[in-house]
């Protein structure tokens, strides 16, 4: 319970935070502070069923990471608990650890250790970067270093990990990829990194220098553990413990907790492909092949090997009539794009959705036939990988310790590849609950592959298609109750924009988050500081060449060259005819524009930033990666101007499916998701303009169905309390 002891602590925090940055108390702070407080304070152990989560909105400039850490560190220390603090962004991410913790610690009075959280992943392994040396000069990989990960020939590499050894036996590095002192390419590290599957663990003769291991005991002995959702969820999916403490030993902190429910369907999702999987069964036959030759392992095992060619045949022919099945289909003419979290697309994919994610009867017989292949081969490479752990244990196998060593990395990730497999074709076929959102099922065929692979030919088949199986869920809610809200001690989830029209009903319908709800008001004085303007205008936004002509029309009217302006677009084709337009119309705006795509978005913003110090104006088209988490305060950013209504259309399977699923039920999908969404993300862009307290601007929204249809006043009631001018005439 909240012990007059702990509200003493966290208040006697609050107030010295306050007092040393000599800063005062915000309302909504205050507000969340207490919301935290009473809901992780009240942990009823009696009542293992109450949910000790609450969800809170709290805008820019309220002060969202003194009030979590003040309210709920005490509490996870009271009840001897680990604080996670998990962000969707980098940027948080360092916010937090290098600047608001380090602050927080030093003027609170609280004493708390903190650090932060990598995957496995940022971490060398010290077995591979090893085996890599001591072969370096050999023009073939022996049969000892089974990895066909690393090309040895490659000088740049061998360089590299040259430096990488020597700089690690000096202790002049510590195994961390961001601690490195130069870039590192992507392709030359991640050869020197491995990961659960790979990871012999403490059987590993470098177990105890190794990197990753002593940072995750770091991670295990100190309060406070920053994150990523990525991160969380990655543990989440695995059962808890390996990466982070389990859930029931933690309170989670997600900030930016808007992005929790896409991420986890990302992390739920599974997907077959037909040529890589061909390619794979043939590089799985060359490897067993060589560890049968070297390490002689136990009867069974060589039986194993002996009949996997004709295994993997049967396998391959079982793929192969799946592609014969699915060529047989007929693809729709238009274009989704394969995932919830990719709106873009590849240049010659179809996609072929399944409605309600019920598949065609042939095709669910081919994928019941391969899940019993798949079965078999997660089951036999099962028992390889338990040999060679039994033999790291010390177990008599008559493999040798090091042969066990050794070949672990390149064995264990053909199992849960195998694993993975299966998975896909138990959920493609596995029947949906009744009454409950129904997984998406859907067929990617690339027109335009150009590596097509066939078993037997490595020559290249321009006029065969890759063809992928994938599956998802519609909704997180189920998933997250399952690995989350239903094992955790707490939680905390907070963002700017999280409610929809003044309610959390989307949120809930997305992650099915339990617990309290609360919007907290925001320090900001919108109504004295912003103007959120409509003008008069004669175009739909749904009419694009009338619309986009009107656009540039109106844009040369109301931005000012002599400052800082944000253009947000809903689509690439209308800022890049925009651009156009503009460009050929003056030669000012060659000096004005800064339009994203055409550099690297960190560039486009400190150029914005260096012309507007410099007293020049500076104008950015963006799209929607600009309506959110980026920071242009003061005269950075003067004026935002939104082209249209940031509606989405469900432009890929998960979506589309969602939307089919509601609408079956009799409700009305365009008010349940797309309005809420674009109620959300029209908070999000308007949010760029106000930063801090003494930030003014205005906001000019270039779509009249704000103001003509019946939608429209729903969504303008959402907007924080602007004012708000419609029809405005544009001279």
């Amino acid at each position: 319970m909240l012990t007059d002891k702990l509200k003493t602590t966290i208040q006697d925090a609050y107030t010295r935070i306050l007092e040393s940055k000599e800063i005062k108390p915000r309302y909504g702070q205050r507000l969340m502070i207490a919301d935290i407080a009473r809901t992780l304070g009240n942990i009823d152990q009696q009542n293992p069923d109450q949910p000790n989560i609450c969800t809170l909105e709290a805008g820019t400039g309220t002060g969202k990471t003194i009030a979590y850490i003040v309210a709920a560190l005490p509490i996870a220390r009271e009840h001897k608990k680990k604080l996670i603090i998990s962000t969707a962004t980098i940027a948080l991410q360092e916010q937090i650890l290098l600047k608001d913790l380090p602050e927080i610690q030093r003027h609170s009075g609280l004493n708390f250790s903190f650090t932060l959280a990598k995957g496995r992943k940022r971490y060398v392994c010290l077995h591979k970067l090893e085996n890599f040396i001591a072969h370096k000069n050999q023009a073939d990989l022996p049969l000892d270093i089974p990895s066909s990960e690393v090309l040895l020939n490659n000088k740049d590499d061998i360089l590299l990990y040259d430096d990488l050894y020597q700089a690690w036996k000096k202790r002049d590095w510590d195994g961390e990829i961001d601690s490195w002192n130069d870039f590192i390419a992507q392709s030359s590290w991640l050869p020197l990194t491995s990961d659960q599957h790979q990871c012999s663990g403490k059987r590993c003769s470098f177990y105890n220098e190794c990197p990753y291991f002593k940072a995750r005991e770091s991670v295990f002995k100190v309060d406070c553990i920053i994150a990523n959702h990525d991160l969380v969820l990655s543990d989440l999916n695995m059962g808890g413990g390996f990466i982070l403490p389990s859930p029931d030993e933690c309170i989670y902190i997600f900030d930016e907790g808007h992005h929790l429910p896409i991420k986890a369907i990302n992390h739920f999702s599974y997907s077959f492909h037909i040529n890589t999987t061909l390619k794979w069964l043939e590089q799985v036959n060359s490897t067993l092949n060589n560890f049968a030759s070297l390490a002689k392992p136990p009867a069974q095992i060589q039986r194993i090997v002996t009949q996997f060619p004709e295994q993997a045949k049967d396998i391959s022919t079982e793929i192969n009539n799946l592609e014969l099945i699915v060529k047989q289909f007929k693809f729709p003419e238009n274009r989704f794009s394969s995932s919830a979290g990719n709106t873009s697309g590849s240049s010659g994919e179809q996609i072929l959705r399944f409605e309600f994610g019920q598949i065609p009867e042939i095709l669910k017989a081919q994928c019941l036939q391969l899940l019993k292949q798949f079965e078999k081969l997660s089951g036999q490479l099962l028992q390889i990988n338990t040999v060679l752990k039994d033999t790291l244990d010390g177990e008599i196998t008559g493999l040798k310790t090091e042969i066990a060593e050794q070949w672990t990395p390149a064995l264990a990730p053909m199992e849960s590849r195998a694993s993975a497999a299966m998975n896909l074709f138990e959920f493609f076929t596995k029947k949906d609950k009744q009454g409950q959102p129904p997984n998406a099922r859907w067929l990617k065929k690339n027109d335009s592959a150009n590596n097509s692979y066939r078993s037997g030919s490595h020559s290249k088949q321009n006029e065969l298609q890759g063809i992928e199986l994938s599956c998802s869920p519609i909704l997180a809610a189920n998933t997250l109750e399952q690995i989350l809200w239903s094992q955790c001690y707490g939680a905390v989830v907070t963002s700017a924009t999280i409610a929809a029209l003044g309610n959390f009903d989307r949120y809930v319908l997305n992650s099915g988050v339990p617990g309290f709800f609360n919007i907290l008001p925001s320090p900001f004085n919108y109504q004295d500081n912003v103007e959120f303007m409509v003008p008069e205008m004669r175009s739909e936004a749904t009419q694009y060449q009338s619309h986009t002509d009107e656009v540039v029309e109106i844009l040369k009217k109301i931005i000012d060259p002599k400052k800082g302006t944000l253009v947000l677009f809903a689509s690439k084709k209308q800022m890049s005819d925009v651009e156009y337009e503009l460009l050929r119309s003056d030669d000012i705006w060659k000096k004005l524009l800064l339009t994203q795509g055409q550099r690297n978005k960190q560039v486009i913003i400190n150029d914005h930033k260096k012309q507007i110090d410099k007293g020049n104006g500076s104008v950015i088209l963006g799209l929607n990666s600009f309506a959110e988490g980026i920071d242009l305060p003061g005269e950075y950013c003067e004026h935002v101007i939104i082209a249209k209504l940031p509606f989405s259309v469900p432009n890929n399977p998960v979506d589309a499916s969602l939307t089919e699923w509601i609408e079956s039920q009799g409700r009305n999908a365009f008010m349940e998701i797309a309005v809420p969404d674009a109620a959300i993300k029209l908070v999000q862009a308007c949010g760029r303009l106000i930063r801090k307290e003494t930030d003014k601007g205005k906001i000019t929204l270039l779509d009249k169905r704000v103001i003509t249809k019946f939608y429209g006043k729903k969504i303008l009631n959402a907007l924080p309390p602007y004012r708000i001018n419609l029809n405005v005439p544009i001279d």
